[in-house]
């Protein structure tokens, strides 16, 4: 046996495609510093836009690790190619990310940026792609790895909205929602709607929520229109006057932060409330 690691273990690279999903992704896989040494199994983070999320996500905890702050973790990122053009990489999150062909916000400046924005790349796909993740690849890849029972999801801006969609139409299917300066009013206020509905026949939400963004989104005009702050604001308020017994709800604003700079504050500050470690040397 090779002797024991201090980082994260980062696999080769695979690529498959979902049933119902229009083309492969590839699918990147981080193992715990232990998990060659420990035969127990290990909670699995699932990250979005794996083509620039995973990376910064494994490196964190790599950090994170090795100060003792984060449970180890299986990481699972899954994406469009590293060598996707930008047009290909953005018209494909769209697709996966949204559940509606007509993604656009409804926030107060949802037609501004629809009259500006030209031939928008059209959503749809949101609701195959969960159930490639959570019904095709996470049981495959758990006949392979040691996974337990308890799974998390990140998404960033559009994948923000996936997170949020993920939430309201199978909240069981993760236990941690982690979603980083999220376009929650896409869809038209989709996801507002299945909130409403949702709350009108359960009473409880058993979920941890992270919702994080950066003060400086409010000043960018298309970000404005997108409404980042409005919606995540709104959904925050929403879920704490729920009073939902199991939920556990954390929302954050990042001084002087944009929509790009708070993605690493919101995943340091989330993954540390999602998934604190007990004690030294436990996960």
């Amino acid at each position: 046996m090779s002797p024991a690691r201090h980082t994260y273990q980062v696999l080769p690279t695979r690529r498959t495609q979902g049933t119902d999903v229009p083309w492969p992704h590839d699918v990147h896989i981080a193992l715990p510093p232990s998990y060659e040494h420990d035969d127990r199994s290990y909670p699995v983070l699932w990250v979005t836009d794996a083509s620039l999320s995973f990376p910064l996500t494994v490196g964190l905890l790599n950090w994170l690790h090795t100060v003792q702050e984060v449970a180890e973790l299986i990481v699972i990122g899954v994406g469009a190619p590293d060598d996707s053009d930008p047009a290909e990489f953005g018209s494909r999150r769209t697709h996966d990310f949204y559940p509606r062909p007509r993604w656009v916000n409804a926030g107060p400046g949802g037609a501004h940026m629809e009259a500006q924005s030209g031939d928008l790349p059209r959503g749809g796909g949101a609701e195959a792609f969960l159930s490639f993740l959570v019904d095709e690849l996470r049981p495959r890849l758990a006949r392979e790895f040691r996974f337990d029972d308890h799974h998390g999801l990140v998404g960033f801006s559009g994948g923000g909205h996936f997170v949020g969609f993920a939430l309201l139409s199978r909240p069981a299917a993760f236990g941690g929602y982690l979603a980083s300066s999220p376009a929650l009013s896409g869809c038209e206020d989709l996801l507002f709607t299945l909130e409403a509905e949702y709350a009108a026949t359960h009473d409880d939400l058993a979920a941890k929520v992270f919702l994080g963004a950066g003060e400086a989104e409010l000043t960018d005009p298309y970000l404005a229109a997108v409404d980042i702050l409005g919606s995540m604001t709104r959904m925050a308020q929403l879920l704490r006057l729920r009073d939902y017994p199991s939920l556990e709800l954390t929302s954050r604003l990042y001084p002087r932060q944009t929509h790009g700079s708070a993605l690493p504050y919101a995943l340091n500050e989330g993954l540390r409330t999602l998934y604190p470690r007990t004690a030294p040397g436990v996960g």
